[in-house]
């Protein structure tokens, strides 16, 4: 009689992990352990409630995530900010010659760069090709040229 209120218990404790119970009664008499499925009261499944959404296909839903604020920091494509680098598709061949697609990434570093038109640094996601090219190249020539507003970019 215990183990089987004990089993009950832990099986109303189990389900209410997935859903939202209305309503469940603590106390369990012996008399109604014949009926103990009628001590718990049927439960709802908890569905979260949605705002309608107006994005209607995949183009609408990318540039709605890629205009955000927080896509500053973030750009939504691995594409460096200076010189515009990014992926390239390559074919890898086996020895046996089957050949396999393969992207090659840009190798992007987030580095602060001192800016000395603006008098601040500039947080950037640059390639280590546009590092080496920073050396040569003033920082205002390069996002000239890609038009990249470095205002956007301050650091401290």
């Amino acid at each position: 009689e215990m183990l089987r209120s004990c089993l009950l218990l832990a099986a109303a404790a189990a389900a209410s992990a997935f859903t939202v119970p209305v309503s469940v009664t603590t106390s369990v008499r012996p008399a109604s352990l014949a009926k103990a499925d009628s001590s718990f009261v049927a439960t709802k499944r908890s569905l979260p409630v949605f705002a309608e959404s107006k994005r209607h296909n995949a183009l609408d839903a990318l540039q709605m995530s890629c205009t955000s604020e927080r896509s500053k920091q973030m750009p939504c494509r691995k594409e460096c900010m200076l010189l515009g680098k990014r992926a390239n598709n390559k074919m890898t061949i086996s020895f046996s010659h089957r050949r396999h697609h393969k992207l090659q990434n840009v190798n992007l570093q987030w580095k602060r760069i001192w800016w000395e038109e603006g008098n601040t640094f500039v947080r950037l996601r640059v390639s280590t090709k546009a590092i080496k090219t920073l050396k040569t190249k003033p920082i205002q020539e390069l996002a000239a040229r890609v038009g990249l507003n470095l205002n956007e970019y301050r650091s401290g």
